[in-house]
């Protein structure tokens, strides 16, 4: 198993790339094996999302032209991430990147698959192991990723006999893209439709980032769900959003959000966004993934993605990660999660540190230590075989 994931994930090092939290984040996440100059180089290049767009577009370009699809494809990924909702390159981006992906990994292993959801679909793939499954794994993204970017972390589950199902639900990936799909804080919907389609009934779950709320939403409503993991923790989705541009900031918004004051959201945010990198990009976003016209219906609408109240409806083993450096989740949320998990069959928690290179959100810089992490986890709690 170790070798595998070693093989999948060389990178055990998170780099200083560029001086912004947000931007060196999302470089560390994108980053090639073997390409730190080439990174580090890009970095230096950054002042702003244009920079970002045009440094990776042309990136992506020189890969393609050279038949690196592999590292095309990773590029084409990268260059739509900061794009706006509304410029056209990036959907042309998301369609190289999803392209070149699929023909790239084209294997009677990987199966993609398309789950009826009220009038569209969630767009997902499935990998089954050669080897007899040890029970069935799905996994969910958050805020900002697509299924395909973390094939790896898939392929590495799946190499150790797991059979894995990963899907875009509403507000994600290729489901937003195509479908436009919505976001929704009642995940036990998207995954009790994926059961359904699938004819699952005893399933672990994983949610990345903001999955880390969703996937502990679901297993409070979802019995089919009997194990849980929070990769990483995401108590409040608000707080989060809200938390990390000062207290100052934090304070006016929650009064103001409390309130329903719109028209001083709408112009506190467009502020924030004018001078803010992290601002522009975050409103932005989550606007366009919860189908908010607005700033201030994107903040009313996250304040339902809250784990405070279905905590405790909770049942099944759980655990609960976190990054000790995560710039985007404030670490008191893992220390609020645990004590909250009361009816929970077992409860497991980890702060991974920057000892490890794994301080940061979703442990980027280390996947192979989170992926080792939570299969000996899951090895632990299996409760028996899932029937295909």
């Amino acid at each position: 198993m170790h070798a595998a994931i070693h093989d999948l994930f060389p990178i055990i090092e998170f780099h200083d790339f560029h001086p912004d939290p947000n931007i060196n984040f999302q470089l560390n996440r994108f980053l090639i094996p073997g390409s730190v100059p080439q990174f580090a180089e890009i970095g230096a290049k950054i002042k702003d999302f244009g920079d970002w767009k045009s440094q990776f577009l042309t990136a992506a370009t020189t890969h393609e032209q050279s038949g690196a699809l592999g590292p095309a494809s990773r590029l084409y990924c990268a260059a739509e991430f900061f794009m706006s909702p509304d410029d056209p390159d990036r959907r042309r981006a998301v369609d190289k990147f999803i392209e070149l992906f699929y023909r790239l990994n084209d294997s009677e292993d990987l199966q993609r698959i398309k789950i009826p959801y009220g009038t569209g679909q969630f767009h997902g793939l499935r990998l089954r192991p050669a080897t007899p499954s040890n029970g069935t794994i799905v996994i969910l993204m958050g805020f900002d990723a697509y299924i395909e970017e973390f094939y790896a972390f898939a392929k590495a589950i799946a190499l150790c006999g797991y059979d894995v199902v990963m899907f875009d639900g509403p507000g994600q990936g290729s489901t937003l893209m195509r479908e436009n799909m919505p976001l929704t804080h009642e995940w036990e919907k998207p995954v009790g439709a994926v059961l359904d389609h699938l004819g699952l009934t005893d399933v672990t779950l994983i949610g990345m980032s903001l999955g880390g709320y969703l996937a502990i939403r679901a297993a409070a409503f979802e019995p089919r769900i009997k194990r849980v993991v929070a990769y990483d923790v995401m108590l409040d989705f608000f707080q989060c959003v809200t938390s990390r541009r000062g207290k100052l900031v934090e304070n006016a918004l929650n009064t103001m959000v409390h309130l329903g004051l719109s028209a001083p959201i709408d112009m506190m945010a467009h502020r924030l966004m004018k001078r803010d990198l992290y601002s522009k990009w975050g409103i932005e976003q989550g606007m366009f993934v919860t189908g908010a016209t607005s700033p201030s219906e994107f903040f009313y609408k996250i304040r339902a993605y809250n784990g405070r109240e279905v905590s405790q409806r909770v049942t099944q083993d759980t655990l609960i990660m976190a990054g000790a450096e995560d710039h985007f989740v404030p670490l008191q949320q893992f220390y609020e999660q645990l004590p909250l998990l009361t009816n929970a069959r077992s409860v497991t928690a980890q702060v991974f540190t920057r000892a490890d290179q794994a301080q940061s959100h979703c442990q980027i810089g280390n996947l192979g230590l989170a992926v080792s992490q939570i299969l000996a986890w899951v090895d632990t709690h299996s409760m028996g075989q899932q029937s295909p």
